[in-house]
């Protein structure tokens, strides 16, 4: 009998000189951006970079300091995150890398810091910042402009994590008195929504939307039972990773057997990745079908590949997802992904 197999290919970005590096977002090219430590001494720093299949390169910082991270970037190779500037002291300001990696700071909403998470093809970039009253807020930013989306009512702190090619935000808010976090989704129509959490739940987050509004993130399934903690009959407080549609609201997508669980991005086809515990407490990244269910990745892993695949952060439709593993036991960023289909006898 002839079957089908699908062939993964995984790609080590290496580092900028220092360990470890991690993956944090990947555009529908391939091209994959994050954070890297320059060296292994304590003062090495820490910089943003850029990999595209041909070697790991270098964003750079805004002025004076020496750390920035690569949090989100477009198909047009324009680089969003954070790096520390002088504000009376170290504080981090969002920035905006363009395919040449000059760094624009895209400012504040009228306080000292912020961070941008996600950048669309518009230029739409969506992250965090803190206003006069020093209470930090979502916002979107476009050329020129960052405006403050608010938070939900009541909340003083609000999050912007990812923004689709339609404008909408995927993040989380504080609300009214309860000392609690809620995932949302901010359209210009709409406004800020929240999401809810899973059943049983206090807190959840948003970190992740595609083109279809479906939103990813993790919430709080109220206190569980983990398997290794039974024999010493230890609550403990669980996430699980979650799927939120329109249609269907916000659905528990599991675990690999260890009880937690978060979801980090979403492709358009509805694939979703994340990382999750196994029953030993260590975590694997994953990723979620409707067809398939939740499937570690490194059962996907080309034999003898040296590799544990820790954290999955960022999928584009192709099903190349960005990372961070251990290879031969050192830390390093990876991308991870089909590469054909081959007969299997």
């Amino acid at each position: 009998m002839i079957g089908l197999r699908e062939r993964y290919v995984i790609n080590d970005i290496g580092t900028l000189g220092g360990t470890p590096s991690l993956g944090l977002a990947i555009n529908a090219g391939g091209t994959v951006t994050g954070v890297s430590y320059l060296s292994s001494g304590p003062h090495g720093g820490v910089h943003a970079f850029r990999y595209d299949g041909g070697g790991i390169v270098d964003v750079g910082v805004l002025p004076p300091d020496n750390f920035s991270w690569g949090y989100g970037i477009n198909d047009n190779d324009m680089i969003v995150g954070g790096s520390f500037v002088d504000e009376g002291g170290p504080v981090p300001h969002a920035f905006r890398a363009d395919a040449a990696l000059a760094l624009m700071d895209l400012g504040t909403l009228g306080g000292d810091f912020s961070f941008a998470y996600d950048i669309n093809n518009v230029m739409l970039i969506t992250g965090e910042a803190s206003n006069q009253a020093n209470d930090t807020h979502a916002f979107i930013w476009s050329p020129g402009n960052m405006r403050d989306i608010g938070t939900l009512a009541g909340g003083n702190r609000s999050v912007g994590r990812s923004i689709n090619e339609r404008g909408q935000v995927a993040g989380e808010s504080t609300f009214g008195r309860r000392d609690a976090t809620l995932a949302i989704r901010f359209t210009e129509a709409d406004g800020m929504v929240s999401l809810g959490t899973l059943a049983g739940g206090f807190s959840s987050s948003g970190y992740g939307i595609n083109n279809t509004g479906q939103v990813v993130g993790e919430s709080d399934t109220g206190p569980i039972l983990q398997p290794f903690a039974r024999v010493r009959a230890f609550p403990l407080f669980g996430t699980h990773a979650f799927l939120w549609t329109e249609t269907d609201g916000m659905r528990d997508l599991g675990h690999l057997g260890g009880g937690t669980s978060r979801a980090t991005a979403i492709s358009d086809t509805g694939q979703v990745v994340g990382t999750s515990s196994l029953i030993d407490g260590t975590a694997h990244a994953f990723s979620w079908t409707s067809s398939g269910g939740m499937l570690d990745l490194n059962t996907l892993l080309p034999l003898n590949s040296g590799w544990v695949l820790v954290e999955a952060h960022g999928i584009n439709n192709k099903g190349q997802i960005a990372g961070y593993g251990l290879h031969n036991g050192v830390g390093h960023a990876f991308r991870f992904g089909p590469s054909e289909i081959v007969v299997q006898p």
